[in-house]
């Protein structure tokens, strides 16, 4: 018989159609697959910047390393233009206090001192507590013959580096370079007999002297430590009559560096004075060793030779030679060592010859306007008429 069509028979029949919990599983399955896909895509972007800046930025920070490098390299050489473009190239790559100060450094000794300056500020403006970036634009102006600049500069570091040893000893110095043309302007009023400029000059001589005194003792306080310092500490000290801290200062100062002349003559200066002679003599050979025929140290050691109050050290004959020997050094020029040449000859018993030298250095003084040191040496000349030393 014929099939009936359209009849659904079991051999024919159609596949079952998928139940709803399986079609709502492999829907989660697809979701979850594409959701992973694309954060895949997003955690691969983001980290892929985050690694190329940070390999941006280590690779900056060699370029100016290797730059900044090259120029302390080209510094240490002396090669200072080198050295600047090296700075400045480091500075490209990153912007700090100390390569701008590094900058000035090298531009300074280029014969660029404006351009340095402008470094130097540059320096404590990214970083107030780079002192050697004041240091160093502090003693570049005093050089320049500017120390009343360079002290505010100081002045000012030190406000946010109180602590700092270095900066109290430039400012020290700076003042003592600020005394001595205070001095300069006292002996140039008394010359034109300007008395009150003079005692105001003489007023602001003894300040700075006091105020470097301080900022020295406080730079000692403060462990700063150097040669240079402890003979610049211990010459203000013999300046001021303080023989004994100054002796202390000066030992350290030779001690550390004994190749200093200038410290081993401020040590005898002091030895001098406290009466050690031997170590006087010492020390001033020693200067003599270093600086042959230095006039101050033939002088000085004449003086000792012709004054000293130890019977066994005195010795005329040396103190004449000695003085001679500085006058000659000095074309006859200084009223000083004149004046210890005529010492030396009267401590010797020859006044005739004591007379001489010390009219001479009377003139000498009086021809520099020196007053005061006129009226001195006439004084010695009136005992030496009378055949008496002092």
């Amino acid at each position: 018989m014929a099939e009936e069509p359209n009849k659904i028979t079991e051999n024919s029949r159609p596949e079952a159609a998928a139940s709803k919990p399986v079609r709502w599983f492999m829907l989660a399955v697809l979701l979850v697959a594409c959701a992973g896909y694309f954060a895949g895509e997003r955690i691969e972007r983001t980290f892929g910047r985050h690694w190329n800046g940070l390999g941006g930025a280590a690779t900056t920070e060699q370029k100016h390393l290797s730059h900044s490098q090259s120029g302390d390299e080209a510094f240490a050489k002396k090669h200072y233009d080198q050295a600047v473009s090296e700075y400045r190239l480091a500075l490209k790559d990153q912007d700090s206090g100390e390569a701008h100060e590094h900058l000035g450094e090298a531009l300074l000794k280029q014969g660029n001192p404006e351009a340095a300056f402008a470094e130097f500020q540059a320096s404590l403006r990214l970083d107030a507590a780079c002192v050697n970036a004041a240091s160093a634009w502090g003693q570049a102006l005093a050089a320049e013959g500017k120390p009343e600049e360079a002290a505010r500069v100081l002045q000012d570091a030190l406000q946010r580096n109180a602590e700092s040893g270095l900066l109290h000893y430039n400012l020290a110095t700076t003042l003592l370079q600020m005394q001595i043309n205070a001095e300069g302007r006292r002996r140039m009023a008394v010359a034109a007999g300007q008395t009150e400029v003079a005692q105001s000059a003489e007023t602001e001589v003894k300040g700075l002297a006091t105020n470097a005194l301080r900022h020295f003792a406080t730079a000692s306080r403060n462990k700063f430590d150097s040669p240079a310092f402890w003979g610049d500490y211990g010459q203000l000290l013999n300046q001021m009559g303080k023989y004994p801290e100054a002796e202390g200062c000066l030992v350290r100062s030779v001690a550390e560096d004994a190749s200093v002349a200038a410290a081993h003559f401020q040590l005898a200066l002091a030895e001098d004075h406290l009466g050690q002679y031997a170590e006087a003599i010492e020390h001033y050979e020693k200067v003599l060793q270093l600086t042959p025929n230095d006039p101050d140290t033939l002088n000085a050691l004449a003086l000792l030779y012709a004054s000293a109050t130890n019977a066994e050290v005195r010795t005329p004959k040396m103190a004449v030679q000695l003085a001679t020997r500085a006058c000659d050094a000095t074309t006859d020029q200084n009223a000083r060592y004149m004046d210890t040449l005529a010492r030396s000859c009267a401590a010797d018993g020859d006044f005739f010859q004591a007379i001489t030298w010390e009219d001479k250095a009377i003139r000498r003084a009086t021809q520099l306007g020196d007053k005061d040191l006129a009226r001195e040496l006439q004084e010695r000349e009136e005992l030496f008429m009378d055949h008496k030393t002092e």
